[in-house]
């Protein structure tokens, strides 16, 4: 089944994943268990040294031991910033970034 109403068959999707990939496109691959589940994420963060919280509708990501009253993103603000953080570490974005990076 296909979900996205600009593309109209199969034949199609395949032709653009032909088309991806012969431009240098990958798929991307997550490890066995990762999730994106916020209480694994704040568990995975402290390994990296970072702090993740939710304050009432926002967001906090906050490197451990800085300095500051911690930034309140947004939810597609935090996304963005777990993003950061995961290229930084080595690991795939959740979402479609242009990270150059994450394009390795």
């Amino acid at each position: 089944m296909i979900t996205a109403p600009q593309i109209k068959s199969r034949a199609e999707l395949t032709s653009m994943i032909i088309d991806f990939t012969a431009n240098g496109g990958e798929v991307r691959k997550f490890g066995r268990g990762f999730t994106s589940d916020w209480i694994y994420l704040r568990d995975v963060f402290k390994g990296f040294g970072y702090e993740l919280k939710t304050v009432r509708q926002f967001y906090i990501v906050h490197k451990i031991g800085s300095k500051g009253r911690p930034k309140r993103f947004t939810r597609v603000q935090a996304i963005r910033e777990i993003d950061r953080v995961l290229v930084e570490n080595g690991m795939q974005p959740f979402m479609i970034t242009k990270f150059p990076e994450a394009c390795r």
